[in-house]
């Protein structure tokens, strides 16, 4: 079967590839610089043999998509490399996944690649599109709360699930467990991840607490509204900006998701209604 590629810049439509533009053949994703880019950090002290270690970060990274163009003449050839240089031109963050696992997808900027013949006279192109992915991270295409099943493309290998009931992390309950099938924690302060809790309660106060790492939010006002957490600022409702925002009645905690399952306490409501809204994060 066919390896196939799909591209979706900004708001746009998704396309394939291969579809899109005549003759092209998509040949798979390069290992040059694909892997996961680490970064050990570490501190100099004069004096002292050796660096202490600091911390380890995953670097950006170049994703090198390779392709073969099949064409007739000199004009087919420019009719087809005007066509893929337009997909690219938004100048947007373009989403892209490869159909061997539709259910993960990154996010990256095309950098400059030439489409030329691989030897005068020849009708065939081969190239590579380098794109520069900036988080160094594969997500889930789906979040968290979208409701999936286990039989559609959407839910491939290679996510972590334990079992077929992850639930839809949607909980009326004041304790319950949230599964992270991510390859690290889901830290929305320190690594500036896409984390967000949709939160309704009855009562005078909320505290929310992962009881497996000790990390919570409090939020001590009573509302008749949901409340939407993202990171470490909520709002009233989903309307996400700087003057909605309900940071005064908050203790400004961060809620961290460690990898597999955390622990939930919630306190000070009579009665909840939480979701657990972000994408899944994979190395590779």
């Amino acid at each position: 079967m066919e390896n196939k590629i799909y591209i979706k810049a900004g708001n746009q439509p998704e396309v394939c590839l291969n579809e899109k533009i005549q003759g092209l053949s998509y040949l798979g994703l390069s290992d040059t610089s694909s892997s996961p880019q680490i970064t050990n950090n570490y501190q100099q002290v004069s004096g002292v043999d050796g660096s202490q270690f600091l911390n380890e970060t995953f670097d950006k990274r170049t994703m090198n998509e390779q392709f073969s163009l099949d064409f007739m003449n000199y004009e087919d050839l420019l009719l087809a490399k005007h066509e893929i240089y337009k997909l690219f031109a938004s100048r947007q963050l373009i989403r892209v996944r490869h159909s061997t696992n539709m259910a993960k997808v990154y996010f990256a900027y095309p950098m400059t690649f030439d489409i030329a013949p691989f030897q005068a006279g020849a009708r065939t192109a081969t190239f590579t599109i380098p794109f520069d992915n900036p988080s160094g991270y594969w997500f889930s295409i789906d979040r968290s709360d979208k409701a999936r099943t286990f039989v559609n493309k959407n839910v491939a290998y290679g996510m972590g699930f334990p079992n077929l009931n992850i639930g839809n992390y949607h909980y009326k309950s004041k304790s319950f467990d949230v599964y992270n099938p991510s390859d690290l924690a889901i830290d929305p302060y320190y690594e500036h991840h896409d984390f967000k809790i949709k939160i309704s309660f009855s009562g005078d106060s909320i505290k929310i607490a992962n009881s497996t790492n000790g990390t919570s939010f409090s939020y001590s006002k009573s509302t008749e509204k949901t409340l939407t957490y993202d990171g470490i600022n909520v709002y009233n409702g989903d309307n996400i900006n700087d003057n909605n925002n309900l940071n005064a009645n908050s203790d400004f905690g961060t809620i961290v998701l460690e990898p597999g399952h955390n622990s939930f306490l919630v306190t000070g409501c009579n009665s909840c209604d939480i979701t657990f809204s972000f994408p899944f994060i994979y190395l590779n």
